[in-house]
């Protein structure tokens, strides 16, 4: 008779098993729970490789996504359009669209697909980021593998833009035995007679993603002077390899929307800690102009040819 249940043993049998079950279903759900954010998206345009970032995104953050359109006809109201869906954080894709959301200053607000950051932002608590930059250090070791002669590089620049970059290329090239020659740029218009400067006083023309210097009619003025002077141009973008520039190290948009959406993820689940602002990207492309090596008389390596994406 010992081994029978009492009925108050039996009811506490029943508790324990509901209690179980109780934990179990929490166990199951709290992962549904967690990725229960909502993200308010804007991007600056609907291209490719704004699109190709999202996609990146939207498979590392395990958030509830809602797109506004950007207008840029009224840019302003950006603000409230997000205001009125209540999210948690907010990715902006593109320049224009991080423009737009830089009032934000209630929640997160994670940037990619951004050439450069305003010095208007700098220190923002709320403000996180993939750079679309790569470090200046890597950037020199890729022009010189390229052209491994090369002692002195030109930079046409906005200081309003790229002053910190060029201030770590310096030190990074003068470390490597290098000597960079920086021209300031306040407007599109100074680039062509900085460019002309140059003559005979570069060996390569190295091409920042600066929005004040690097347009059509300046890209055009720069090729030019590439061709006439023999002088190779190291970019930041397969487009302009395919125009004429001898190669870039590109970022891929699809990773960089995934690293903003693995600090989207931390940010939404409360562990700031160690997330600087902004990260720099981790994956890049060498993109090498085959056709322009061979007029310049440029012998690349079959190694470095061999892990590039070759355009001939």
């Amino acid at each position: 008779m010992g081994n029978v249940s009492t009925p108050v043993e039996g009811g506490k049998i029943v508790l324990r098993s509901i209690f179980a079950l109780i934990a179990v279903f929490i166990s199951v759900l709290h992962p549904i729970i967690s990725e229960g954010h909502d993200v308010a998206v804007i991007k600056s345009a609907d291209i490719k490789p704004y699109n190709d970032a999202l996609s990146g995104f939207k498979s590392s953050c395990g958030c509830s996504i809602t797109e506004i359109p950007y207008q840029e006809s009224d840019p302003a109201a950006l603000p409230k359009s997000i205001a009125q869906l209540h999210p948690d954080a907010v990715l902006a894709i593109g320049m224009d669209a991080f423009q737009g959301a830089q009032s934000i200053k209630d929640i997160p607000v994670v940037f990619t697909m951004v050439p450069h950051l305003p010095s208007s932002v700098t220190g923002r608590q709320n403000i996180y980021g993939v750079s679309m930059t790569v470090s200046p250090e890597k950037q020199l070791d890729t022009i010189l593998q390229l052209v491994p002669t090369a002692k002195r590089i030109g930079i046409i620049y906005d200081p309003q833009n790229a002053e910190s970059f060029v201030r770590e290329a310096s030190q990074s090239a003068l470390a490597k035995g290098i000597i960079l020659i920086p021209k300031k740029a306040s407007k599109p218009g100074d680039v062509p007679s900085l460019i002309e400067s140059m003559q005979d006083k570069i060996d390569v023309f190295w091409m920042l993603p600066d929005t004040t210097v690097i347009n059509a009619e300046t890209v055009n003025s720069l090729l030019l002077f590439s061709f006439q002077n023999k002088i190779p141009i190291f970019a930041f973008a397969t487009k302009y390899v395919e125009m004429g520039a001898l190669a870039a190290l590109n970022i891929d948009p699809v990773d960089l929307g995934v690293q903003a959406g693995e600090i989207m993820k931390r940010l939404l689940d409360q562990k700031k800690g160690g997330i600087a602002a902004p990260v720099a990207p981790r994956k890049t492309v060498l993109t090498i102009n085959r056709k322009i090596a061979r007029k310049l008389g440029i012998d690349i390596s079959k190694t470095i040819l061999e892990k590039a994406y070759v355009v001939q």
